[in-house]
Protein backbone atom coordinates (compact mmCIF):
# COMPACT_ATOMS: atom_id res chain seq x y z
CA UNK A 1 0.00 0.00 0.00
CA UNK A 2 2.63 2.23 0.96
CA UNK A 3 4.60 2.03 -2.05
CA UNK A 4 2.09 1.61 -4.61
CA UNK A 5 -0.65 4.94 -2.98
CA UNK A 6 1.81 6.33 -0.32
CA UNK A 7 -0.42 5.54 2.46
CA UNK A 8 -0.05 2.50 5.07
CA UNK A 9 -2.35 -0.06 4.31
CA UNK A 10 -4.49 -1.58 7.30
CA UNK A 11 -3.99 -5.34 9.00
CA UNK A 12 -4.58 -7.65 5.69
CA UNK A 13 -7.17 -9.47 8.69
CA UNK A 14 -9.87 -6.56 7.53
CA UNK A 15 -10.03 -8.07 4.01
CA UNK A 16 -9.91 -11.30 4.39
CA UNK A 17 -12.21 -11.02 7.23
CA UNK A 18 -14.88 -9.31 5.62
CA UNK A 19 -14.86 -12.19 2.72
CA UNK A 20 -14.96 -14.78 5.41
CA UNK A 21 -18.05 -13.35 6.06
CA UNK A 22 -19.12 -12.36 2.68
CA UNK A 23 -19.37 -16.00 1.99
CA UNK A 24 -21.72 -16.82 4.96
CA UNK A 25 -24.97 -16.90 3.56
CA UNK A 26 -27.09 -15.40 6.61
CA UNK A 27 -24.91 -12.37 7.18
CA UNK A 28 -25.07 -11.33 3.42
CA UNK A 29 -28.09 -12.49 1.96
CA UNK A 30 -29.13 -9.68 0.68
CA UNK A 31 -25.57 -8.27 -0.80
CA UNK A 32 -25.33 -9.19 -3.89
CA UNK A 33 -24.25 -5.85 -6.01
CA UNK A 34 -24.09 -3.96 -2.54
CA UNK A 35 -20.23 -2.11 -1.76
CA UNK A 36 -18.73 -2.92 1.91
CA UNK A 37 -16.49 -0.11 3.33
CA UNK A 38 -13.94 -1.86 4.99
CA UNK A 39 -13.08 1.30 6.19
CA UNK A 40 -15.89 1.96 7.50
CA UNK A 41 -17.36 -1.38 8.16
CA UNK A 42 -20.97 -1.53 6.60
CA UNK A 43 -22.30 -1.01 2.89
CA UNK A 44 -22.08 2.09 1.54
CA UNK A 45 -21.60 4.07 -2.21
CA UNK A 46 -18.67 3.35 -3.96
CA UNK A 47 -16.37 5.73 -5.10
CA UNK A 48 -18.01 7.79 -8.22
CA UNK A 49 -15.94 5.53 -10.64
CA UNK A 50 -17.02 2.94 -9.95
CA UNK A 51 -20.39 3.36 -11.08
CA UNK A 52 -18.97 5.18 -14.58
CA UNK A 53 -19.57 1.96 -16.78
CA UNK A 54 -16.78 3.51 -19.51
CA UNK A 55 -14.32 3.07 -16.85
CA UNK A 56 -15.39 -0.19 -15.43
CA UNK A 57 -15.02 -1.45 -19.24
CA UNK A 58 -11.53 0.04 -19.53
CA UNK A 59 -10.37 -1.33 -16.29
CA UNK A 60 -12.05 -4.95 -17.38
CA UNK A 61 -10.35 -4.36 -20.67
CA UNK A 62 -6.88 -3.58 -18.59
CA UNK A 63 -7.13 -6.91 -16.90
CA UNK A 64 -8.10 -9.03 -19.69
CA UNK A 65 -5.31 -7.73 -22.03
CA UNK A 66 -2.41 -8.40 -18.99
CA UNK A 67 -4.08 -12.01 -18.41
CA UNK A 68 -3.90 -12.82 -22.54
CA UNK A 69 -0.21 -11.55 -22.19
CA UNK A 70 0.21 -13.65 -18.65
CA UNK A 71 -0.83 -16.69 -20.22
CA UNK A 72 2.22 -16.27 -23.09
CA UNK A 73 4.67 -16.81 -20.40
Amino acid sequence: MKEAYGVTGKNINIGADILCRASLPHEFADASGKYFDNDIGRFSSPHPDARDPRKCHEVVRIIEDFLVRYKRR
